[in-house]
């Protein structure tokens, strides 16, 4: 009976691997189609990047519109974020961006309550209209998130009108030198990008409260996705790390929150490491790590990765203007 239970386990351990494995896979070949719509999006406005957010007053003063899958006018809420905007350049919209979710039940945006997920913050304001409505999972959770902020840029009105991109004139200054330089930090253009085989353009991504979250097997497979994803650092602003305190308490069943556990702060130290534990800093769209504890990440040049929280803490992988692994620019 020991032997019997030995190679029974042995083999359930070798399926689901074998399982993993094929999911992996199969997100890395979804997120190359999703590429290719968001090049076809480039190429048919004369090489302009996807917006990574446009605020309902933005569509407004830009007098755009969008459709849904049927082709009636689509509700601005619903395309303030970058999924139903890119719909007519993709054949299954749903297919693609909500593939993770292993059936229609458990979460998702259309049947949002709070509480739904370890790690849930509340929703920012501008998504208040959206949740419960049909449409609403593939708006705000989709599979795969967009670099928003720093690609194709994130707009939002302001009292004088449309503003321009959040960080478009922010400041920085460039390894070793001595003059701060403004701007060039958001490519709104396929020819402002340099470095097509470094940068992100798409991830695997979760919307997560502040909190240490362990990377257990299977915990993050299904869990509600994000339409943006944030490098580690926004701005001036820490917001995820590999967590490099000591993890007492964890849950090791769940990708449960301990918040303050260790002192949140301490995950942002020199010299990263695969801790297995994602300290979130403040509630935004983070990497997540689903079929094999590594996250998916479409570069600019078409190609696709598989990587550790470690690996993207590099700045250089989110920022085109980036020359260094801790690099860091002002807010505005």
């Amino acid at each position: 009976m020991g032997i019997i239970a030995l190679l029974a386990g042995i083999i359930i351990t070798s399926l689901r691997g074998a399982f993993g494995t094929a999911r992996k896979t199969k997100e890395m070949n979804l997120i190359r189609g999703l590429y290719v719509a968001w090049s076809q999006y480039a190429n048919s406005y004369e090489e302009n990047l996807l917006p990574g957010y446009l605020d309902e007053n933005a569509q407004a003063s830009w007098q755009v519109t969008y459709s849904n899958a049927s082709g009636n006018s689509l509700n601005r809420a619903f395309s303030q974020t970058y999924t139903w905007r890119l719909a007519r350049f993709m054949d299954d919209l749903p297919g693609t961006l909500l593939s993770y979710r292993d059936t229609d039940e458990g979460i998702d945006a259309d049947n949002a309550t709070s509480g739904d997920w370890p790690g849930e913050p509340a929703l920012p304001a501008w998504m208040g209209s959206v949740p419960g409505n049909p449409g609403s999972a593939i708006a705000l959770q989709p599979g795969f998130a967009y670099n928003a902020f720093y690609l194709g840029g994130w707009y939002e009105t302001s009292g004088s009108g449309v503003a321009a991109p959040r960080f478009d004139n922010a400041q920085w200054t460039a390894q070793g030198g001595t003059t701060a330089t403004r701007g060039r930090l958001v490519a709104t253009r396929l020819a402002n990008i340099s470095r097509t085989t470094d940068l992100v353009v798409f991830a695997s991504s979760t919307y997560r409260a502040p909190g240490n979250y362990r990377d257990n097997l299977g915990a993050e497979d299904t869990m509600p996705g994000c339409a943006w994803v944030v490098p580690p650092a926004l701005g001036q602003q820490e917001v995820w790390a590999p967590y490099l305190g000591t993890p007492t308490g964890l849950d090791a069943s769940a990708s449960a929150a301990q918040p303050g556990e260790g002192g949140i702060a301490s995950i942002f130290q020199s010299g990263y490491a695969e801790t297995g534990v994602l300290g979130v800093n403040v509630a935004q769209g983070v990497p997540i790590r689903r079929y094999n504890k590594l996250v998916a990440a479409g570069k600019a040049d078409g190609s696709v990765e598989t990587l550790g929280i470690a690996a993207l803490m590099d700045m250089r992988l989110w920022i085109d203007a980036a020359d260094q692994v801790d690099f860091r620019h002002q807010n505005n």
